[in-house]
């Protein structure tokens, strides 16, 4: 069984600041460019619910722009811990639009 890609939105209609906002059902995620690619993560910071693709970007990482907790854009980890890592969803480019795969690529917390 493949993995279920979900489409998110037209690269162009996506705005970057420096992460889009996407929503998929209830769930939204916060999508990077990253090394020529993308990476995705939970949009919520496990602190203070702050939303991440508002944080900035340093070294493959997303800080918190409430408390400045820094989040990895490939694994999810957290600098503070790991109990409050978040969770990282695969990205794909197709035909100018983006996926994600809807499957967790990390165990972070269940949100």
């Amino acid at each position: 069984m493949s993995p279920p890609w979900v489409d998110v939105g037209a690269l162009a209609d996506l705005k970057f600041t420096p992460g889009a906002p996407v929503q998929i059902g209830s769930h939204w995620l916060a999508i990077f460019p990253i090394d020529g690619g993308y990476a995705a993560i939970d949009n919520r910071c496990p602190h203070a619910s702050a939303p991440l693709c508002d944080g900035w970007l340093r070294d493959g990482k997303v800080a918190c722009f409430l408390h400045g907790w820094e989040f990895d854009l490939r694994t999810g980890a957290c600098d503070v811990g790991a109990e409050w890592s978040v969770k990282t969803y695969a990205v794909r480019e197709h035909g100018g639009r983006l996926q994600v795969c809807w499957q967790a690529q990390n165990h972070g917390p269940a949100t």
